[in-house]
This record gives C-alpha cells, structure tokens and sequence, in this order.
C-alpha cells in the first residue's frame, strides 16, 4: 500500500527569477525554508508556483534545492508535493519520474486543459489519464481538482472514488473547486488512508468538520504562523470555547485569503518582495502589478492587519 498523504497545511511556493528570468534558487530556498519551519508543507510547481511557465529541467532544480535544503535544516521528515501537470498523459508521467528522482514524495496532478472540451465530452478518459498516470507514477499521486486552471474540468465525487478505487497509488485530493459537499461524500467513502484536502484555507474549518485532513492556501506564503495556529485550532475542537477560537481564526483568513488572491500570483510575489526584498516579476505573459493595483493590495484591511500582528 502506498503511503498516505499526511494531514496538515500545505503551501504552493513561489519560483523567483531573476533579471534574465532564469530560477532565482537563494530567494526560492530562503522562502521555502521560512514557510516550512512552522510546520507547513511546501507544494512545488503549482499554480501559484508558475508551474505553466517552468520547464522540465527547472522543475527538477527546485525539488532538488528544496530537498536539499530541508535536509540541511533537519527538517528531514518534511514531505515534498510536486506538482507535475502536463497536456499529455505521457509527459505528465515523465514528470512524474523526474519529480520521484529528485526527491518529491507526492506528486500533485490535475486535469490536462488544453483539450478539455473533448475530455468533458467524455468523462471515462479523464478517469483513464489519472489511473494511468498513478500506474506510472514511483510515489503516490494526488489529485488537483481545480476547474478554473483545467478547463473547466470539475471531478465529481464519484469519478474521485472511481479513481481512488481503481488506482491505489492515488492517496489524496485537493479540492479547490471549493466545495464542502464534495468533501464529506469522498471521506464518507473511502477509509482513511486516502486523504481529501480544502482547496482554499477560506473552507478548512468546515471541511476538518465533514473530514478533511487539510488544505493547501497561498496565505501560508505570507503568514505561516498565523496559518499554522488556525490549523492547530481545527484539531482541538472539544469545547463551545474550542470552536469560537477556531471560528475566530478561520474568519480571520478566508478574508485575508479573499483578500489575498486579488492579486494572483504577481500579488503574492509582490508582498513578499515588500517584506523580504525577493524579485516580484512573475513570468511573461504574466505582468507585475501596477502601481495602484500594489497599493491597494497594501491597504486590504485583514491582510495588513495580520501582517502587522
């Protein structure tokens, strides 16, 4: 049996380029290093990770710069979860490869985009890719729902199950369609070992209540303390005092995560360029933020609030 994905919070870090847009791997290192030390996962080449823009050498180069790093800050039973989303069935397995050898643990896959239409048109290959990428795949896959960045691809419950039931080496779910229903029909249906993780840091607190092992957010990215103690106050929930605190928490950042992904990803890089001095220049097509589009970002309330705390 393959191993399960653990419970927790998990972070899409960042890739930084320099001014010849080549892989700023210092800035990288020094940031993965500040969200994991609290206790957070890192997640590499997702979608706030650029992982569109990244090509197969630097995917490798990160999880081995993140490997290595974790290693050299004991930090050596951090998991890493790569992301390996590809337009085809067979580069996605490649990166799959690439990504065990460098030193991934988990891979994360969602649903190739580019000829969505004809895969909606017929949900079984969907089912197929995922089967046949976990039957490829040296460690254990990760599905990443997310219909926005998949064309409009949105895996119900039961293609989810489908796929768990069929593939053993599918152990989990990301879940940032955003749907809390979604959530508690795929743990009421599978054991354990397989884990279903919020989508969004903003629907943590009731999807932990239907069984949700987790979530992965960009809010951890500015605010891992703060992410982490909202975490811990999902798993103590014994008292009516328990569960004002966690509901305090989680008000706290789904508006600061609202508030957040305003931005994108250039507003992610942006605020911590502010307070770090990393490069802030996403990759072209991709544009920085404008003057006054950064200085509203700046001025969101709950987010300045929490960053001033």
């Amino acid at each position: 049996m393959a191993k399960s994905l653990p419970s927790g919070l998990y972070a899409p870090l960042p890739a930084f380029f320099n001014d010849a847009d080549e892989l700023d791997i210092d800035s990288y290192v020094k940031h993965a290093l500040y969200v994991t030390k609290p206790g957070v996962i890192p997640v590499v080449s997702a979608t706030i990770g650029e992982a569109a823009h990244l090509d197969r050498q630097e995917r490798i180069e990160l999880i081995r710069a993140l490997r290595s790093a974790l290693d050299e800050n004991n930090l050596h039973e951090t998991p890493i979860v790569a992301g390996v989303g590809a337009t085809s069935t067979r580069e996605t397995i490649h990166f799959s490869q690439d990504a065990a050898a460098a030193g991934a643990d988990f891979v994360l896959v969602i649903a190739p985009s580019y000829f969505a239409a004809a895969l909606k048109a017929n949900p079984s290959a969907i089912k197929t890719f995922f089967t046949d990428v976990a039957s490829k795949s040296p460690v254990p896959v990760v599905i990443y729902n997310y219909p926005p960045v998949a064309g409009g691809i949105d895996l119900t419950s039961d293609d989810i199950v489908d796929i768990a039931t069929t593939a053993p080496n599918v152990r989990g779910v990301m879940l940032s369609c955003g749907n809390v229903g979604k959530v508690s029909r795929v743990t009421s249906l599978l054991d354990d070992s397989f884990r279903t993780l919020a989508g969004f840091i903003d629907f943590l607190l009731p999807s932990v209540a239907v069984g949700s092992s987790g979530a992965i957010s960009p809010i951890p990215n500015v605010l891992p303390a703060f992410a982490m103690e909202l975490w811990r106050s999902t798993q103590n929930l014994n008292t009516p005092q328990d569960w004002a605190r966690a509901r305090r928490l989680q008000e706290q950042a789904s508006s600061a995560e609202a508030e957040l992904l305003t931005g994108g990803v250039a507003g992610v890089k942006y605020l911590l360029n502010q307070q770090f001095g990393y490069p802030s220049a996403p990759r072209l097509p991709l544009q920085p933020l404008s003057e006054d589009a950064a200085r509203r970002l700046l001025q969101k309330k709950h987010l300045k609030q929490l960053r001033e705390t």
